[in-house]
């Protein structure tokens, strides 16, 4: 937990995102919330899902059985089987090798991939994640990903109410020795989100990730039951370390999600999740957000004046 500080300053930026961050840790909380919200959208729902069903001829996932999908993301947390065709992996690939990314996710560290070592000689430390902004509104593929009629009706079957698009990000991450400070900041060490009262997160892999090799690693079924390995922890949003994740939980749940290119899930990440520092190979990944409401954080919308580039 940060200190009073961080807190009061976080409240003055981010008011509606921080208080709910402060109640949404709690089961009770979320359970609540979620409720209201579905008794107030409750006939909106049934008449969203069957405008995406009209729609089920556009849809890119043609093998996906919609309402297991639903199930095994509500009971484990995450479910897997989303695959992205060659041609729409191929575009937003292409797209980023057209299109500056920004280390550390800072819209003054600009630079182009093939210049990344330029870029770390001028930010004086290695580049472990690199992140593009605006990506709906300049990129094709992502934008119609986003519009997908069975994307939108797992979110709505999952989240029990009009899903709220609050952001997609796509982003880099490079096979370097990164300072330990850049994997806390940047999620390669185990945690959990508290994004909303209820969300979850598709993740598709544009490269491709081989057994630890940059995956994503989840603990099934963690967000119905997280670790309480410190007497602070039932409040506590923290990051935990491989150990103590290894010894509460048994290795058949601890899973790491490899596959080709294309390769795609969903997840509530309010689960205990990490990504892996690749070795070998960069990794580019594509996240698509849903929630219950936005409070304007997890957007990669940025003015484009304020980007500024490095290399």
């Amino acid at each position: 937990m940060g200190s009073l500080g961080d807190v009061y300053r976080a409240i003055r930026s981010q008011p509606g995102y921080t208080l709910m961050r402060g109640v949404a840790r709690f089961e009770t909380a979320r359970t609540l919330a979620t409720g209201w919200r579905r008794v107030i959208h409750r006939s909106r729902v049934s008449a969203y899902l069957a405008a995406c069903e009209q729609r089920f001829s556009e849809t890119v996932f043609t093998d996906v059985d919609r309402f297991d999908f639903v199930r095994r993301l509500r009971n484990d947390g995450i479910a897997l089987g989303l695959r992205i065709p060659p041609l729409l992996v191929n575009e937003i690939v292409e797209y980023a090798h057209r299109n500056p990314c920004f280390a550390d996710r800072r819209t003054a560290l600009g630079f182009r991939l093939e210049h990344r070592g330029l870029a770390e000689e001028r930010v004086g430390k290695p580049i472990l994640v690199a992140q593009y902004f605006n990506t709906i509104e300049s990129c094709g593929a992502v934008a119609r990903l986003l519009e997908d009629p069975l994307l939108r009706w797992i979110a709505a079957a999952y989240l029990e109410s009009i899903p709220t698009f609050v952001g997609a990000n796509l982003w880099w991450t490079f096979p370097v020795k990164p300072l330990e400070a850049d994997r806390s900041l940047h999620a390669h060490l185990f945690h959990r989100d508290v994004d909303d009262f209820r969300f979850f997160k598709y993740f598709f892999y544009l490269t491709p990730v081989a057994r630890g090799d940059g995956a994503h690693v989840c603990v099934v079924a963690s967000h119905r039951n997280p670790p309480l390995l410190r007497p602070g922890d039932r409040w506590n949003i923290r990051r935990y370390s491989d150990d103590e994740i290894e010894g509460h939980f048994p290795a058949d749940r601890i899973l790491e999600v490899c596959g080709e290119a294309g390769t795609g899930f969903a997840e509530n990440t309010l689960c205990v999740h990490k990504g892996l520092t690749p070795k070998a190979s960069p990794r580019l990944l594509i996240q698509l957000q849903f929630a219950l409401f936005d409070y304007g954080v997890m957007h990669d919308k940025r003015d484009p004046v304020s980007l500024r580039m490095i290399a």
